[in-house]
């Protein structure tokens, strides 16, 4: 396991991305790295979708590689850490997007581009440039 969570930080600084989270995208291409070859192994005649990919690799856990199996967690632990900083953002950002913000109306993300202008951006407090950082908007 520890061998994989090394690889995976590898396979994740040379992208240059944070490696607190991950998106969808990355998350892929790592899965795909980590267990392509258990994948055709045990899955080729699968078809994606409606969770059967992994319905498939848990009826055959006992033939996936432990290095799969250990990414399969760090990166699911990574898009969850995701997906709860994105619901925490809003809330870390509201004083600098009152401050910096206030002549855009909420929706369609207008704020949350506004809040990444680079003019707007280099005013940000650290705590919202962290939450954005880790929601992957930065």
């Amino acid at each position: 396991m520890a061998a994989a969570i090394f690889a995976l930080c590898g396979l994740l600084g040379a992208t240059g991305l944070h490696a607190e989270t991950i998106g969808y995208g990355q998350a892929i291409r790592t899965l795909t790295s980590a267990c392509g070859a258990d994948l055709q192994r045990n899955c080729s005649g699968v078809k994606p979708g409606g969770g059967a990919i992994q319905a498939c690799m848990a009826k055959h856990k006992a033939d996936v590689s432990p290095n799969c199996i250990a990414t399969v967690q760090v990166v699911f632990d990574l898009i969850a850490k995701r997906a709860e900083a994105q619901a925490a953002a809003p809330s870390l950002c509201a004083n600098d997007a009152r401050r910096h913000c206030s002549e855009f109306r909420e929706g369609n993300a207008r704020v949350l581009r506004c809040l990444i202008r680079p003019d707007i951006y280099r005013g940000v407090s650290k705590k919202c440039k962290q939450a954005l950082t880790d929601a992957g908007w930065d």
